[in-house]
């Protein structure tokens, strides 16, 4: 049994690839892949935020002033 949020099909499509990959195999690596090109960005926008403070990451993030 799983659930996801509504609105979310991201992780249901990502739920939807671990339950395929019990036989397909090849699907466990290009979720690895995926998952770690995720973690990147994720660590980069912390680096990020860490750096600038909230505000200014959140005003150069949105474009306002």
């Amino acid at each position: 049994m799983a659930t996801v949020a509504i609105n979310n099909g991201m992780n249901a499509g990502l739920l939807a690839v671990r339950i395929l990959s019990a036989g397909i195999p090849r699907l466990i690596e290009a979720m690895e892949i995926f998952l770690r090109e995720q973690e990147k960005e994720v660590l980069g926008k912390v680096s990020k935020l860490e750096k600038l403070g909230w505000e200014d990451y959140e005003k150069q993030r949105t474009g306002s002033k």
